[in-house]
């Protein structure tokens, strides 16, 4: 391969072997990014006369050179021309040969499918997908095949900087003086793993407009991709979530720290943050949602649905160092009368209901007794006797999966999925689990969890009624400094 800081400024010559002009710029076919389809943008009028190699799927992914931009050095000034690759006999490391004796002196444009290296992409920014991080260009590799030139990699090197700055002289210069060979370039990027980052600075003529494997994109764990988001700007970030779906996007966002999970929202269409609101689990919500301005938050919170607003809201109630500032209102209870192949059914009928799917984290299931606490009426209902016997529940009869009452046992999946499915859950639950109010500190919490090693510890106001769950990934945050949070394994999810 070949670096194009070496291929540029060189010669073109005419069929006589005259200089007619220098190399300023190569031009390739953009392929237009498109949330990973393979659709190829429309092709210009100076791609039409371009030579293309046979193989589609190497044109797909390394764009194909399809002319120069010569620099020619008028009487009147310097002005750039266009050259369609069909005008270029060969091109290698000492210029530029022409097929033709004589070149369109039409000052050149750029067009939108085109891409104009040198110009467009030193010293930009793009995602290394394989390596999980943000780089600079500082030189493009170039391939030939068949007399095809193409782009194939980045150089992020810097001995790129150098060889971009003297010429191979400097490079060679450095490397003597650093033991190592010149040609050894470690520090290049196949283009098939680059990721473009939009850029919407007016002066440069708007985005890098790229074909991207997204599909490669696509493999990156939550976690790895926010280790990319925060390597970026919040707008950069919002422009590189833009191509996932809500859901892939939320759970990036929740890896994220508070602070920059709002900067990236911020950056956002204020009704696409919403929806990702909607999706993040209600504690990320709110932990969000804190780091804006009561007004920021009380829009975001209208455009959101009426339930996921709720939940939020609920939550943005409470203190943030408290308890009830930490713990999600997300969990799955159950009424205590409900039995172990009722509470299986119930979920796997839930897991297939895309409109209220089950929560992210299900690390327990909480039996709650649905009876009123003393003193208290449930609404249209008329008061029983004392000594009333229970309200009786049919076998077949759905079990919810969002009861509401005091709690009075806890019951890991693991029992639930070995018990015998006719078994009560009050005979295979845990009785009295530990548990926290939601006026306690968070720190408080996190100890319990640590101490106790729970997945998840149950919430309850003063009669015992369940109100939510600190998870162990949220203890862990208040435990560890700010660096590591949002990195924990969530092993129950």
């Amino acid at each position: 391969m070949t670096a194009l800081s070496v291929l540029l400024d060189k010669p073109i010559r005419d069929p006589q072997g005259e200089e007619v002009a220098r190399l300023r710029d190569l031009v390739v076919r953009s392929l237009a990014a498109d949330n990973g389809s393979a659709e190829q943008t429309e092709q210009t009028e100076h791609a039409e006369h371009a030579e293309h190699a046979d193989d589609a799927d190497h044109t797909d992914v390394y764009p194909p050179v399809t002319g120069l931009v010569a620099r020619l050095n008028a009487r009147h000034g310097a002005r750039d021309l266009f050259i369609p690759w069909d005008q270029v006999r060969r091109m290698g490391t000492d210029g530029a040969d022409l097929a033709v004796p004589a070149i369109n002196v039409e000052r050149f444009q750029r067009r939108g499918d085109e891409l104009v290296l040198r110009e467009s992409l030193f010293d930009r920014q793009v995602v290394d997908v394989e390596g999980r991080r943000v780089v600079r260009i500082n030189d493009l590799d170039m391939s030939e095949n068949s007399g095809q030139w193409y782009l194939a990699g980045v150089d992020i090197s810097t001995a790129a900087l150098l060889r971009r700055a003297g010429g191979t002289w400097l490079e060679q210069k450095l490397a003597a003086l650093l033991g190592r060979e010149p040609e050894n370039r470690v520090a290049l990027i196949d283009w098939a793993d680059v990721v473009a980052i939009a850029d919407n600075d007016p002066t440069e003529g708007g985005a890098v407009r790229l074909r991207v494997r997204r599909d490669k994109l696509e493999m990156l764990h939550p976690t790895d991709l926010a280790r990319v988001v925060e390597q970026l700007t919040p707008q950069q970030g919002a422009e590189l979530l833009s191509g996932f779906d809500d859901a892939r996007a939320a759970d990036t966002l929740e890896e994220l720290e508070d602070e920059q999970q709002a900067q990236v929202l911020r950056a956002m269409d204020p009704e696409r943050a919403a929806d990702l609101l909607e999706e993040m689990e209600p504690d990320e919500a709110t932990d969000a949602l804190q780091s804006f301005s009561p007004q920021e938050a009380a829009e975001l919170l209208r455009r959101m649905r009426r339930e996921d607003a709720d939940e939020v809201k609920e939550l943005l109630s409470y203190s943030e160092d408290s308890v009830g500032g930490i713990m999600t209102n997300e969990y799955v209870a159950v009424p205590d009368w409900a039995t172990a192949r009722g509470v299986i059914a119930a979920l796997r009928a839930r897991a297939r209901d895309e409109d209220d799917p089950l929560p992210a984290a299900l690390p327990e299931i909480y039996i709650v007794d649905e009876a009123p606490v003393a003193g208290e009426r449930v609404a249209g209902a008329a008061p029983e006797a004392d000594g009333a016997a229970p309200a009786h529940h049919s076998a077949t009869e759905p079990v919810p999966l969002n009861a509401e009452g005091r709690l009075v046992g806890v019951l890991a999946l693991r029992d639930l999925l070995l018990a015998s499915p006719e078994s009560p859950l009050t005979d295979i639950m845990r009785l009295e689990p530990p548990v926290a109010r939601p006026g306690d500190t968070a720190r408080d919490a996190a100890r319990i969890v640590a101490e106790d090693d729970l997945l998840a510890l149950p919430v309850v106001d003063d009669t015992g009624r369940m109100l939510g769950i600190v998870t162990v990934d949220d203890a862990i945050d208040v435990i560890l400094p700010g660096a590591w949070k949002k990195r924990t394994t969530r092993s129950f999810r």
